[in-house]
Parts: structure tokens; sequence; C-alpha cells
């Protein structure tokens, strides 16, 4: 089967300040940007045959990071772009709170139910559709034993978790995705069959285990 390292980008302010981003075009900050070059560091010697990246600057920087160890290219997928979440975006997570007491409610226990507030907000099944049907053509340009890296977002990485493991969206915060965390898979996109080998590994960033308690965003 394939190999894939899921990797989630680098911080940005407003991770840092606990704003929702979705597809606002946030940059890395000076801790995001040392992040992605120790996720670099880490993953230099493994065979990487390909790097993938949503365009987004914060997911594409991080993944140059990664993709310059190898002689690589990243190649930018519009699928693997961040949630849009509508009206959320830019506002601070207790903004969110006051604003919209009862979404955010059912977004924290029955996500797959939510559709974000405003005309371009999305839902998690709009996000899969996207997400999972780039993903599945992806990996499936690669044979046998190929590593590639795919570099996205905290809503567009559980989402490939879920399809993977054939989880309800509704399961989607059993899965962490940490700033430049590291997800190691392989995927059969014919058989299905999938094995997950390190899940949200963060020792790279100085943390064996990540228990940041801020919500992500």
């Amino acid at each position: 089967m394939p190999k894939i390292i899921l990797v989630r980008h680098g911080k940005t302010v407003w991770n840092a300040e606990g704003r929702y981003q979705g597809k606002m075009d946030i940059p890395l900050n000076e801790e995001g940007k040392e992040q992605a070059r120790k996720a670099g560091e880490a993953l230099k010697e493994f065979p990487v045959k390909a790097v993938f990246a949503s365009p987004l600057k914060r997911c594409y920087d991080t993944a140059v990071e990664i993709a310059k160890h190898h002689n690589l290219t990243v190649q930018t997928e519009e699928g693997f772009k961040e949630i849009d979440h509508g009206e959320w975006e830019g506002l601070l997570a207790s903004d969110v709170e006051k604003k919209y007491p009862e979404l955010l409610k059912l977004w924290r226990e029955k996500p797959a139910e939510v559709r974000m507030p405003g005309e371009s907000g999305e839902t998690l099944k709009d996000v899969y559709e996207r997400a999972v049907k780039t993903f599945e053509k992806v990996v499936s340009q690669f044979d046998d034993d190929d590593l590639i890296v795919i570099v996205g977002h905290d809503a567009t990485n559980k989402v490939i978790m879920c399809h993977v493991l054939e989880t309800d969206l509704n399961k989607f915060w059993a899965f962490k995705q940490a700033n430049c965390g590291i997800t190691v898979l392989e995927y059969n996109p014919k058989t299905k069959k999938v094995v997950i080998h390190v899940a949200n590994a963060t020792g790279h960033l100085g943390k064996d285990i990540d228990f940041d308690v801020q919500k992500s965003l």
C-alpha cells in the first residue's frame, strides 16, 4: 500500500490568538516557521516521492520546508483547503461563543449537522467530498511502498482520517491535529485497507505528547 505522511500546517498568529481561520490566507508566525523547519528535519531521511499541500500559505510554506530536503516541488490541491467557516472567520473563539452559542454547542457535539453561517459557509460533508476526492486521486497515482506527504489543515486532515477509518463525521473531534503534528498511515484506495503507524506525533517539536487544551480552530 502507498504510505502517506499527513501533516498539519505550522502555527499562525490567528492560531495563537484563538481565531477561526478557515479559508482566510493567514501565514505562519515565527513559531510556525520553526515548527515547519523541524517537521522538514524530522522527515528528511525518509524516501519521500512527492509533497502535496493546500494552496493556502500556512500549508504551502510548511510543505516547502519538507519538500526542499527531497529536491521536490510542492504540488497544490484546492481540495485540501480548510473548511470555510463563513461568518466565524476572523472571530475569536470567545466571540463565537457569545454570538452563536447554540450553533457552537452543536458544532462541538454533532459537527456533521452544522453548516457554517453565511453565504460561503461549508458543512463537514462539503469538506469531506472535496478533500476525500482529492486524497483518493492523489494516492491512486502511487504504487505500493511509495511514500508521499500531504500538508493540510485541521478539518481536512480530520475528515481524511474519518474516511480511511470509515468513521462517521460526528466522530470528527476524536482526532487531534496539532500544528505540524505528523500522522503516518498506509492506505489502499481500491481495497480501503488502512494501517495507522503513527497518529499526531509531536516529538520533533519537543513534545512527545501534545496535550494542548486549546480548542482546534
